[in-house]
């Protein structure tokens, strides 16, 4: 009997980390998010974050820009520091910020040909 309840316990222990309920402090990052592109020489682009699977630290979705949709993966920490790194048909774009109540801001590298600028991101 013991050892059922033990097991049991150890099940609903698994479950509640796997799903992120012991992570109360995390921002729910699931959804659409338009996002503002502005690089260091003032010109902006208009993207979409469309973050399908947030697991704990770890989530994954798609980034669209000019029409084409190409997966994005990444992390986030218990200070509200996202990183989201993805890519375009021309080079890889790395986004590091910040997650607030429905908003996320920070930089971004593109590399190839490089650029660089701010993101404001909104959840739709």
């Amino acid at each position: 009997m013991k050892k059922r309840f033990l097991t049991a316990l150890s099940i609903l222990a698994i479950i509640f980390l796997a799903s992120g309920c012991l992570f109360f402090g995390l921002p729910n990052l699931n959804g659409s998010w338009d996002v503002v592109m502005t690089y260091s020489g003032g010109a902006s682009k208009t993207s979409t974050f469309h973050i399908e699977q947030h697991i704990i630290y770890n989530y994954r979705g798609k980034f669209c820009l000019d029409s084409t949709c190409k997966e994005l993966f990444g992390m986030i920490s218990n200070d509200h520091k996202v990183n989201i790194n993805t890519w375009t048909s021309e080079s890889k774009i790395d986004f590091a910020g910040v997650a607030e109540k429905g908003t996320m801001s920070g930089t971004f590298t593109r590399f190839e040909p490089s650029a660089e600028g701010t993101w404001e991101a909104t959840r739709r």
